[in-house]
């Protein structure tokens, strides 16, 4: 839900390029943010020179006449690391796009709560009726906070059977022998891929279920099974879909996964 306002000096940017910058934005807000694309609110403040003033040399950045200045208000949540990334893949497209130098693109996020936004006819959109993009981020984003802060002698514990926080937890199994890995499995795979709004949580459950059987990698199961009872998939449908990917994956790992799910725990109490 972010509003952008660009202030810039109306001489030295044409439409042209304005729209480059505009799309391109967009671009780094949907990769890095997860932002809705239909989510695009964007306003360009054209400004005399002499209504124009900034720092030339400020923190060591040159900048230009040519300086865009990029005001981003959106939701909270992102982590200072998310948006270290978004800074820097946002100047770089930008810049190569608009022919621009990079130190000419100031970037502002400023932060405000879901309750603060009306997006029209007088009413309180993100709390009365919020997307589900929004409330599966916000879910997601606590679990992760609630595990980054754990302390470190529960990093190599088992994912908890059942629990509500196995996304955050995924990976932490691996962080005394592969740290790396288990950050990259927090932070990328369930802190960007599987919050992203193209996909529901129950289509990349189901998807994910349909890989794992297929490639015969049932040592997975366990973890995929809890996240699909979590995303409200029934053991009926995981069954469909075991039986009907025995067709094109083959009967044997059809039948391996069918095992793993009778081995869930409480699988006759769903």
């Amino acid at each position: 839900m972010p509003f952008i306002r660009t202030s810039y000096h109306k001489e030295q940017h044409d439409d042209e390029r304005l729209k480059a910058c505009a799309d391109t934005l967009m671009e780094c807000l949907i990769a890095h943010f997860r932002v809705p694309p239909d989510d695009f609110f964007h306003a360009f403040h054209a400004l005399e020179a002499e209504e124009f003033f900034f720092s030339p040399d400020y923190l060591g950045v040159v900048r230009s006449e040519e300086l865009l200045i990029l005001e981003i208000t959106l939701g909270p949540g992102r982590s200072p690391e998310r948006k270290r990334r978004f800074y820097e893949d946002a100047a770089q497209r930008i810049a190569e796009r608009c022919k621009l130098r990079s130190e000419d693109i100031l970037i502002i996020l400023v932060e405000t709560a879901p309750e603060n936004w009306s997006f029209g006819c007088g009413k309180a959109q993100m709390m009365d009726s919020p997307p589900q993009w929004l409330n599966e981020s916000k879910s997601l984003e606590g679990e992760l906070e609630r595990v980054s802060n754990s302390s470190a002698k529960n990093a190599d514990e088992s994912f908890p059977s059942g629990s509500s926080s196995i996304q955050a937890a995924a990976g932490q199994v691996y962080a005394s022998i592969a740290p790396q890995f288990a950050d990259h499995t927090q932070r990328i795979l369930f802190g960007e891929v599987w919050p992203g709004p193209a996909l529901s949580g129950r289509e990349r459950s189901l998807i994910t279920l349909a890989a794992l059987i297929t490639a015969g990698n049932v040592e997975q199961l366990p973890v995929h099974l809890q996240l699909a009872e979590q995303h409200g998939i029934t053991d009926g449908e995981i069954a469909a879909l075991c039986s009907h990917l025995a067709f094109y994956a083959g009967w044997p790992r059809a039948a391996s996964a069918l095992d793993r799910l009778k081995e869930q725990p409480n699988r006759q109490d769903r």
